[in-house]
């Protein structure tokens, strides 16, 4: 089963109100200021599905999820904190999850008929991923490009793939984009210090 978190918020109890005013600063000359408290975390857990929403580098079906939650859990919000994290650093070693693996999974799950045609398509897909780009060389000229006649910019991700042309020499009107490891991996450090910002002041 997948889960999801869906709001941080919590019912009050009896003893408690939903927003507790309380001081946040020990200064007495500053004004008391109202704040949140969160104590709760409500978790809704879907099972497992054909996806029919991604291209699988391996072959074979996607994972998706249904559509309607099967199980819902409140959890305390330090505890959830906790079990996220452990998550998260599992995330990152995961690696691609192998054809028969995701075929068992759809069939633990409770799917009894996976549509073939899925997996077609993807191989489609993935093909057209490969045979892309343009092939003129080191110069691209505006009236035979490829990319710049279908209307759009060059692009290299790595080597000469998938557009074959040179910084220097691609002329296409549209322009050209090169991918860059070290603004992605700065990109990504940035929004996982801000994600981590965001979930520390919530506690």
């Amino acid at each position: 089963m997948l889960k999801r978190r869906n709001s941080t918020g919590s019912q009050p109890s009896s003893e408690e109100s939903e927003f507790e005013e309380f001081e946040c600063d020990s200064n007495p000359k500053r004004p008391r200021t109202k704040c949140v408290k969160f104590g709760e975390v409500t978790v809704f857990y879907f099972r497992r599905r054909q996806g029919f929403v991604s291209v699988p580098s391996s072959g074979g079906s996607t994972l998706g999820m249904a559509r309607t939650h099967c199980l819902v859990e409140c959890e305390d919000i330090l505890e959830y904190n906790c079990e996220e994290a452990y998550v998260e650093r599992k995330i990152k070693q995961i690696l691609p999850v192998p054809l028969k693996a995701r075929r068992k999974l759809l069939r633990i799950s409770g799917v009894k008929r996976i549509l073939k045609q899925e997996e077609d398509d993807c191989m489609q897909l993935r093909l057209s991923r490969i045979i892309c780009g343009c092939n003129c060389g080191d110069i691209c000229y505006p009236e035979t490009c490829q990319c710049s006649l279908n209307g759009i910019g060059c692009q290299v991700d790595y080597g000469r793939f998938p557009c074959s042309c040179s910084s220097d020499g691609c002329q296409n009107l549209n322009g050209r984009k090169q991918y860059d490891p070290s603004t992605i991996e700065k990109h990504y450090s940035e929004t996982f210090t801000k994600l981590n910002e965001l979930a520390i002041a919530l506690v």
